[in-house]
């Protein structure tokens, strides 16, 4: 009897593409299809000395019976079989409307109107990685620097900040906060209430930026059930591909043309003049021309029923 086999990759490298190809190429010698689900959205693989990305991996089974999941959106031409799973929150969409925690952390952010932040971008750059040593290094000299509350986990001695309201991670801040076997709450997914209220808008930089594809994940979700603007340091098109999904940007009040240039340095660059230059606006005249844009944002995020690869339905 042929069937539908379901294959999971969560490590994304070299040596679990080998063994993901092995895999598939066993159950089509069966006759059977293949459906392969991808944890790990960022795949950067080595083959022959050269590395490939998950566009390239999945363009392998053109022509086949393999369709593939994962938490992105190629760029790149893909010629499969593929489907957008929501996995921004491991925990899923509905992350703060469900869960106690968050809900309170949802519950401690100063309203706009009544907010008065002296920085106007947060950036909290995490772990280190070679991205987020290239933006670490280029806003040292550019002046929305002094605007901006910025910490960088992987480089500072002391862990970077976090309020007495979040979870401070031990080593790494994709840590779980409890139990894996009850939640997958990461202290990543956490909103810290008063780096929010201290700041106005949301700058974000995922850890692998490739322009084959655009990964999201808990990094824009944040700023998406705050209702907050925010800048993506990420792949060329990342914008479009978010727009692609059913979300809207900031192009009403941003320079949104950063995500249309090519190298990557240069387009980290136009991002940040489009942050310095957006200082130069009211913050609440900002919200005011954004509110249907965060508005819908946060609805479609946590309402529409999204496809999902990780299937972790307890939030409590």
């Amino acid at each position: 009897m042929f069937m539908e086999m379901i294959l999971t990759d969560i490590a994304g490298d070299t040596e679990s593409i080998e063994e993901l190809r092995e895999k598939i190429q066993i159950h089509l010698d069966e006759g059977h299809s293949v459906l392969v689900r991808l944890i790990q959205p960022g795949v950067m693989y080595q083959s022959n000395g050269d590395w490939f990305t998950v566009v390239d991996f999945m363009n392998e089974w053109s022509g086949d019976p393999v369709s593939f999941q994962s938490n992105l959106v190629p760029l790149a031409e893909c010629r499969v079989s593929f489907t957008y799973t929501n996995d921004m929150f491991f925990s899923g969409p509905k992350l703060y409307q469900k869960n106690k925690m968050c809900v309170g952390l949802l519950e401690k952010l100063i309203p706009y109107n009544g907010k008065n932040a002296e920085k106007h971008w947060e950036l909290l750059l995490g772990q280190t990685s070679e991205n987020k040593e290239l933006l670490h290094r280029l806003i040292q000299s550019h002046p929305v620097k002094d605007r901006t509350f910025m910490t960088y986990f992987g480089n500072d001695p002391m862990g970077g900040y976090w309020s007495e309201h979040v979870v401070r991670p031990k080593k790494h801040t994709g840590e779980t906060l409890s139990n894996r076997f009850k939640t997958q709450i990461r202290c990543s997914d956490l909103i810290d209430p008063d780096i929010y209220n201290q700041t106005w808008y949301s700058a974000v930089v995922e850890t692998v930026v490739h322009n084959d594809f655009a990964m999201f994940s808990g990094k824009e979700a944040k700023p998406i059930v705050a209702k907050r603007p925010f800048v993506i340091f990420g792949a060329r098109g990342q914008l479009e591909a978010f727009r692609s999904l059913g979300f809207k940007t900031f192009n009403a009040v941003i320079d949104e043309s950063y995500d249309l240039i090519e190298e990557k340095q240069e387009r980290w660059q136009k991002a940040l003049d489009s942050m310095f230059e957006l200082t130069k606006s009211d913050p609440r005249d900002v919200y005011k021309k954004l509110a249907d844009v965060l508005d819908h944002n946060k609805k479609h995020f946590e309402n529409k029923d999204w496809p999902r690869c990780i299937k972790w339905d307890s939030y409590q």
